[in-house]
């Protein structure tokens, strides 16, 4: 019996010191933080077009306005399929990882919120494109389209946003583009290369320069 208890005991000494050495430091190990929410934000899912489901749940409720409230002609959202092909695009095919034509997103307003631009298309003979700008809204949806542009020719060119100015170019192998600014006073996009109001210098000036008060 004896032997038998020194037995065990030169047994479970060694195993309790064991113990201490390699479970006391995980013991006293701090748990890792739990992950900030929103620290690692997920990539939406978009669909061949690009877009998002709400992104799309957007345009079908825009197409449906515009069907009830037009008598013009019907509408369908433009796709990458209604580019005509040529070496520019093929070249910002190459640049972009994703490029889509006549769908764009990005902050437009400046108000830290998602907006994006999407080109509609007239159905059946013409083909005339009308471009419509939908402001993103607090809770994750967006407003009712904004129309910057009516019935123009674009199934040679295509959207792009530079910083918070839109940019539609009619033809990629011309040297044109419109480029559209928000303003927020107007509450609607304006030509940002129109010509500005001329300032004068009241001293340079002369009499038939400055501009007549109105009275």
């Amino acid at each position: 019996m004896k032997n038998l208890g020194r037995l065990l005991l030169a047994f479970l000494v060694p195993l309790a010191v064991a113990g201490l050495v390699f479970l006391g430091p995980a013991a006293t190990r701090k748990a890792p933080a739990p992950a900030r929410s929103g620290a690692l934000p997920t990539r939406p899912v978009t669909d061949p077009s690009g877009r998002t489901a709400a992104e799309n749940r957007t345009v079908a409720a825009a197409l449906d306005a515009w069907a009830r409230g037009n008598e013009g002609p019907a509408l369908r959202a433009a796709e990458d399929d209604d580019a005509a092909p040529s070496a520019e695009r093929d070249d910002l095919a190459d640049l972009y990882a994703t490029y889509h034509p006549f769908f764009v997103r990005g902050d437009l307003n400046g108000d830290g919120l998602i907006d994006f631009a999407q080109a509609f298309v007239e159905k059946g003979a013409g083909g005339w494109f009308h471009v419509a700008v939908f402001l993103g809204k607090p809770d994750g949806g967006f407003e009712a389209p904004i129309w910057v542009e009516r019935a123009v020719s674009l199934a040679a060119g295509d959207l792009s946003m530079e910083r918070t100015l839109l940019i539609v170019v009619p033809d990629l192998g011309l040297d044109e583009a419109r480029r559209w600014r928000w303003d927020g006073i107007e509450q609607r996009f304006l030509d940002a290369d129109a010509d500005a109001v001329p300032r004068y210098d009241a001293e340079d000036a002369t009499p038939d320069d400055k501009p007549h008060a109105r009275t």
